[in-house]
C-alpha cells in the first residue's frame, strides 16, 4: 500500500517508506510532542490544507505523500524536501538544510534508510550507491 501511494505521487522508490520509518515507525496512531499524528506525522494545519483526515491511516499516508511531493516540486532536491517536511518549508532557504540538529539527523537518517531499502540484498550501501536523485546534504547556520 505504501509503495502504491508513493508511486501515485511520483515519489522515488523507497523514499516514502524510509520517511515513514523515521516519522512513526509504521505506527498509525503515533503522536509527537508537537501534536503531529499518524504514519506520516501530519500536523493539524497541514492535514487541513491537504484536505485529509489525519486520523484515518490511509488518508494520513496519502496526505503525507502529497505533502512530500509538494516539497520535492518546490525545492527540487530530496534532502531539501525532507528538511522542509520536517522543519517547515519556510526554514529551508538558499538551497541549504537549516542548522537544526533534529532536522539534520532526520534528513541523514531517511537518506541512509532509503539507501538501505533500495540497495541490492546482501550489499552494503556506500556513498556511490546512494539512491538516484540524492545530492550531498549542505547545512546552513540559521
Amino acid at each position: 500500500m505504501m509503495s502504491a501511494i508513493a508511486c501515485e505521487q511520483g515519489i522515488p522508490a523507497g523514499l516514502f517508506d524510509a520517511m515513514i520509518i523515521r516519522e512513526s515507525g509504521y505506527n498509525p496512531v503515533a503522536v509527537s510532542s508537537a501534536n503531529a499524528y499518524g504514519l506520516a506525522q501530519l500536523m493539524p494545519g497541514t492535514a487541513f490544507g491537504l484536505g485529509v483526515d489525519r486520523y484515518d491511516p490511509l488518508q494520513n499516508m496519502r496526505g503525507g505523500a502529497r505533502y512530500l511531493r509538494q516539497q520535492l516540486d518546490r525545492f527540487g532536491q530530496v534532502h531539501l524536501a525532507l528538511a522542509a517536511y520536517n522543519a517547515g518549508p519556510g526554514r529551508v532557504r538558499g538551497g541549504l538544510v537549516p542548522r537544526i540538529t533534529e532536522t539534520q539527523a532526520y534528513v541523514s537518517n531517511i537518506i541512509a534508510n532509503w539507501s538501505r531499502l533500495t540497495s541490492p540484498p546482501g550489499s552494503t550501501p556506500t556513498v556511490s550507491t546512494l539512491p538516484q536523485g540524492y545530492r550531498s546534504v549542505a547545512f546552513t547556520q540559521f
